[in-house]
């Protein structure tokens, strides 16, 4: 039977990166080593592998990313061949499936397959029963994860002196409840799994109340059984698919080849090559300068023009010293790329691609509405793992990480992190700020917003975060990306989950505010996708769209429940959104479906006033 286990390369970004675990067929849970484990030698990894992303790594402090390993048998060149996503086995604890037995098995992080039950009792004769992982396992605040620690739990948080002469078993009674869970040791102690899910944040949890701390157990990193760090931190039991043992922390970014611009597409493609890119951006002259003698040679393999060459590798160079770096905000890190899409920089050559309409290109409300709308028809994003966090999800913005965050590999030496390329087009939209100031400025708006920063950041403070700015604007911006959406997955073919939200908004207020939306969808093949949502966006078309998008935003098959809600969904952080009028797919949502609110566009039954749309259509 082969070892390889089917999963996609975009999955080892989200939601299987590193540190989470993976049910594969035939009942096998894994979970994806950390980074020290794959290729980490540079000779290792092919080329056409390598990802540059200037802004990204600056900020990120990495020399280059790495797309994963894809899965190959046939290649010539063995470095190729070698390269394999590593997984370790947990939870470790198993147990065999028959009702008669139920023997448990602590197994080795390492070692394929899922072999039988080796107990004696169940004769020479009899099909052996495979072992099974159990459905338990702690995790801590503070990012670590460990096997439920079953041994301590039946003998009441003493560790047996020789636990190998222990024999446990798992023994599944008729109640569906953890009660109905018994674990037995060979010795005669006993105990249920009745309360281990019981936790407090103050006093701990079930295993807190037997004396049992977390270790430190990092076991992507190879590190189990209390061999790490000393933690100390109260452990809380939950199953291992639950939705808060895993947050992947990701950043994105659009690129911006502004260096393209004007220039030959014969030396952007080599310039875009990641082997042309590393020999000419190392051995600069005087520290700074591209080499003219790397160049030429180049030059020389490629047919290229030597100079030109040269200024456009110049010209990358310099930008990519001037970009942001690691000190910038998710903010800072935008307005980059929102001031590009709405000059619409790049060019034909380059992987962004973008056409400015003004807002009079338009006919009717649009005019008065939005100041730019731009068609990108095409673009690359780059996704890439940084790290993750467990119990709670890690805050958007770099400077607010918090404790939780846990590391993708053990060796300092590591200068890459696993991305992904992808490449589509989308719909930029700026918003008129005169008109938006103007609406923002009500007092109706600003108290209902306040209303729900309010409760929002009640929520956050009370998980131990701090608080996030956001205004009406920020809401009103948000909330009519998730009407567009919605229709859009009518209007343009392409479903709700493969159309993503891109924000530029000011949080907090700025000498040089951004009122703006990217709407896009991308894709993992290299010709990116197929122009749909670009051809919605053309005048004649884009009108009736977004005309649709808001009226049908107007009602809700929830209302008066939802239009009249003082708080719904995740933490109360959405006042009229919910999934029968405003919530998408998490992958198109950059703030996990809240901080939504429809009267911002379309106002409420008594103040029909209060949407910002009220003024332009009649609802």
């Amino acid at each position: 039977m082969s070892n390889f286990k089917p999963i996609r390369r975009a999955q080892l970004i989200s939601p299987f990166g590193v540190g989470a675990m993976v049910d594969f067929p035939r009942d096998e849970a894994l979970m994806t080593a950390g980074l020290d484990a794959w290729s980490a030698a540079d000779s290792d990894c092919p080329p056409e592998w390598k990802v540059i992303e200037e802004r990204l790594q600056a900020r990120l402090g990495v020399d280059h990313f790495r797309l994963p390993p894809d899965f190959r048998t046939d290649d010539s060149d063995p470095a190729v061949r070698r390269q394999q996503v590593p997984f370790v086995r947990f939870p470790r604890w198993h147990y065999c499936s028959a009702h008669d037995c139920g023997r448990m098995v602590k197994r080795s992080l390492l070692g394929g397959g899922m072999p039988p039950c080796r107990n004696p009792a169940h004769g020479a004769g009899r099909a052996r029963t495979r072992l099974l992982p159990v459905r338990f396992v702690a995790i801590c605040p503070r990012g670590h994860i460990e096997d439920f620690p079953f041994m301590e739990w039946v003998h009441s948080g003493e560790s047996p002196a020789n636990p190998d002469g222990h024999v446990l078993r798992y023994q599944a009674g008729r109640s569906a409840s953890l009660a109905g869970i018994r674990i037995s040791c060979s010795c005669g102690a006993g105990r249920s799994l009745a309360g281990a899910f019981r936790y407090h944040e103050d006093a701990g949890g079930a295993l807190s109340a037997i004396g049992y701390q977390c270790r430190g157990d990092q076991p992507w990193l190879g590190i189990t059984d209390g061999l790490g760090a000393d933690c100390g931190e109260h452990l809380r039991v939950v199953q291992r698919g639950g939705s808060n043992v895993y947050f992947p922390r990701t950043l994105s970014s659009i690129y911006l080849p502004l260096w393209g611009e004007e220039t030959d597409p014969r030396i952007v493609k080599a310039l875009e090559d990641p082997r042309v890119w590393i020999t000419l951006s190392s051995g600069l002259e005087d520290g700074s300068q591209v080499s003219r003698e790397r160049c030429e040679a180049v030059a020389d393999l490629r047919g290229l023009d030597v100079d030109r060459l040269r200024e456009a590798a110049q010209r990358r160079l310099d930008g990519a010293d001037t970009d942001a770096g690691a000190g910038t905000t998710e903010e800072e890190f935008r307005r980059t790329e929102y001031e590009a899409l709405r000059d619409a920089r790049g060019g034909q050559a380059t992987d962004l691609l973008v056409d400015v309409l003004s807002g009079p290109d338009y006919g009717g409300w649009v005019s008065e509405v939005f100041g730019r709308i731009c068609l990108v028809r095409k673009l690359r994003e780059t996704r890439v793992l940084h790290g993750f966090s467990r119990l709670l999800p890690i805050d958007a913005d770099m400077d607010r990480i918090a404790l939780g965050r846990q590391p993708l590999a053990r060796s300092r030496s590591i200068n890459w992190l696993p991305a992904m390329i992808v490449r589509g087009e989308g719909l930029f939209f700026q918003f008129g700020p005169e008109v938006l100031d103007a609406w923002a400025e009500m007092t109706d708006v600003r108290s209902r917003s306040e209303r729900l920063n309010r409760q929002y950041n009640e929520a956050r403070v009370h998980r131990g975060l701090g608080p996030v700015a956001f205004d009406a604007k920020f809401l009103l911006i948000h909330t009519f990306a998730h009407a567009l959406i919605r229709q859009l997955s009518y209007d343009c073919g392409y479903g709700s989950a493969a159309l993503r939200e891109r924000l530029y908004c000011n949080r907090e207020s700025g000498s040089e505010p951004m009122h703006g939306l990217l709407i896009y969808t991308a894709a993992g093949d290299s010709e990116g996708t197929l122009g749909g949502l670009v051809r919605q966006g053309v005048p004649g078309k884009l009108e009736l769209t977004l005309d649709a998008a808001i009226r049908t935003a107007a009602w809700c098959s929830s209302d008066p429940v939802c239009i009249e809600s003082e708080g719904q969904g995740t933490d109360n952080a959405n006042l009229a959104a919910c999934h029968g009028c405003a919530l998408l797919p998490e992958t198109s949502c950059e703030e996990g479906n809240r901080l939504l609110d429809r009267a911002m566009m379309t106002g409420v039954p008594r103040q029909p006033g209060l949407g910002f749309f009220s003024q332009f259509i009649e609802l």
